[in-house]
C-alpha cells in the first residue's frame, strides 16, 4: 500500500472540503487534474469571501445578546473572532488551489522516495500501519470537536443568549474547514516523521568497523580465515553504501520539507493567527463572566463554554507545534547516531563520509515555516502564551476604563 491510497480516505474528506482538487487514478496510482473540483473549489472560494465581506459590513445581526450588557469591547472581540476564522477558512481555500502543483509534487517526490527506501535500502515503509494510526487521530480530533461545540451550544441554549445559534452556525463550518486543514498538515508532518524515524534506525545498526579475524593460524584454518576477511570487508562495503543512501535519502527529505512548507505555510500561519485570536477572546470573556458572577449555575456553565471553546484551538496549537518540533529533533538524533558509528579511523573514505554527513545535517536542518513570518516548534507555545497575557491586559484595562467611562455618564445625567 503505497501513500496516496493509505491517505485516500482523507482526501475524499479533503475534496468535500474544497482542500484537494486532484482525484487519484486507480490503475496508474498518479495523482490526476480534476477540473470539476478546481471548479468546484473556485466557486466556493468566491462564495466563502462574498460572505466574509458582507459579514465585514453586516455582522450585527451575528452579534450575542449579552455582549452589549458587557460592553463594546465584548461585541468587538466577538467580531474579531468571527472574522478570524473565516479568513483563516478563506485562506486556506485559496492556497489549497493555488499550491495544488506543489502537494501533487509533495505526494510525487514522497511515491518516489518510498521506491528509493525499497531500492537503496531493502526498507519498505509500512503505509497500512500509517493509516491506522492517522484513522484514530482523526477519530479523537473529531470526537473532541463535536463535544466541544456541543456543550458549547447545550450551555448558551439554556441561557438567555437566543441569538447566539446564529454565531455559533457562522463560526462552526470555517472551524470544521479549519480543523480538517490542520489534520492535512499533521499527516504530511508525521510522513515525514516517519521516514525520517527509519534513517534513524539505520544509522543505529550500522557498523563500519567490523572485527577482521587474523592473528596466528594453522594452515587448515588459512582458506577459513581468508573467507571471514573477505565476508568482513564486504559487509563494510554494504554498511559503507547503505550510509551513503541513507545521505542521499536525507537530502531528498529536506527538499520534501521544503515543498511541505511551500504547501501549508500560509494556512499555519493564518490557523495559528486565528488560534490566538480566539484563545484571548475567550480568556476575555472568562474575565467578563467572573466580573459578573453570581455563584449561580448559568455563570458556572458560562465559565466553563468559555473555556471549552478555547479547548480545540488549543488542542491544534499544541499538536502542531510538538508534532513539528519532534520531526526537527530528528536531525539532531541522526546526528547523534551517525557519531556513535564505529568506524576505522585509518580509513579515509569513512571518515569523509562521516565528515560530509555531519556538515549536511548541520546546514540542512529541518524547519518547519509558517510562510516563512517564524518556525513552528515548542516555542511558539511560549509566544502564543506571552502574546495572549499581553493583549488580554490591554482589554481588560479598555474594559476597566469604558466601565469608568460609562459611570461617569450615567453619574452626570
Amino acid at each position: 500500500m503505497d501513500a496516496l491510497e493509505a491517505l485516500a480516505p482523507l482526501h475524499r474528506i479533503c475534496q468535500l472540503c474544497n482542500l484537494w482538487p486532484w482525484r487519484l487514478n486507480e490503475s496508474t496510482r498518479q495523482l490526476q487534474r480534476c477540473r470539476w473540483l478546481e471548479l468546484y473549489g473556485w466557486l466556493v472560494l468566491l462564495g466563502s469571501s462574498v460572505f466574509l465581506a458582507y459579514g465585514l459590513f453586516n455582522a450585527d445581526h451575528l452579534m450575542r445578546e449579552d455582549s452589549s450588557v458587557t460592553g463594546n469591547i465584548g461585541h468587538t472581540v466577538d467580531y474579531i473572532q468571527l472574522v478570524g476564522i473565516r479568513v483563516a477558512h478563506v485562506m486556506a481555500l485559496l492556497e489549497a488551489l493555488w499550491q495544488r502543483r506543489a502537494q501533487s509534487s509533495f505526494f510525487t517526490q514522497l511515491q518516489e522516495l518510498d521506491r528509493e527506501f525499497a531500492r537503496l535500502l531493502h526498507i519498505e515503509v509500512n503505509n497500512e500501519q500509517l493509516r491506522r494510526r492517522m484513522t484514530q487521530r482523526a477519530a479523537w480530533m473529531l470526537a473532541g470537536y463535536v463535544l466541544s461545540q456541543g456543550f458549547i451550544l447545550i450551555t448558551k441554549m439554556l441561557g438567555t443568549d437566543h441569538t447566539f445559534p446564529m454565531y455559533w452556525l457562522a463560526y462552526l463550518l470555517p472551524l470544521l474547514v479549519c480543523g480538517v486543514r490542520y489534520f492535512q498538515i499533521f499527516t504530511a508532518v508525521l510522513l515525514v516523521r516517519q521516514r525520517l524515524d527509519l534513517l534513524l534506525r539505520l544509522l543505529q545498526s550500522l557498523q563500519l568497523n567490523e572485527t577482521l579475524p587474523g592473528g596466528e593460524h594453522s594452515c587448515d584454518c588459512k582458506y577459513i580465515v581468508q573467507q571471514l576477511d573477505r565476508d568482513a570487508l564486504a559487509a563494510q562495503q554494504r554498511s559503507l553504501q547503505r550510509l551513503m543512501a541513507a545521505r542521499q535519502l536525507y537530502q531528498r527529505l529536506w527538499l520534501l520539507v521544503s515543498l511541505l512548507n511551500r504547501c501549508f505555510g500560509l494556512s499555519m500561519l493564518m490557523n495559528l493567527g486565528n488560534d490566538f485570536l480566539a484563545i484571548t477572546s475567550n480568556c476575555y470573556w472568562i474575565f467578563l463572566n467572573f466580573r459578573q458572577f453570581a455563584a449561580s449555575p448559568q455563570d458556572f456553565l458560562q465559565i466553563i463554554g468559555s473555556a471549552v471553546w478555547s479547548t480545540p484551538h488549543v488542542g491544534n496549537v499544541l499538536a502542531l507545534a510538538l508534532i513539528c518540533e519532534r520531526a526537527a529533533y530528528c536531525t539532531t538524533r541522526l546526528a547523534l547516531s551517525l557519531h556513535h558509528i564505529r568506524v576505522n579511523l585509518q580509513n579515509e573514505s569513512q571518515n569523509a563520509l562521516i565528515t560530509q554527513f555531519s556538515l549536511q545535517l548541520l546546514h540542512q536542518r529541518l524547519n518547519f515555516s509558517a510562510a516563512g513570518f517564524f518556525n513552528v516548534d515548542c516555542t511558539l507555545i511560549y509566544t502564543i502564551v506571552g502574546a495572549t497575557t499581553t493583549y488580554l491586559i490591554i482589554l481588560i484595562q479598555f474594559h476597566m476604563s469604558e466601565s469608568s467611562f460609562s459611570s461617569g455618564l450615567t453619574g452626570a445625567h
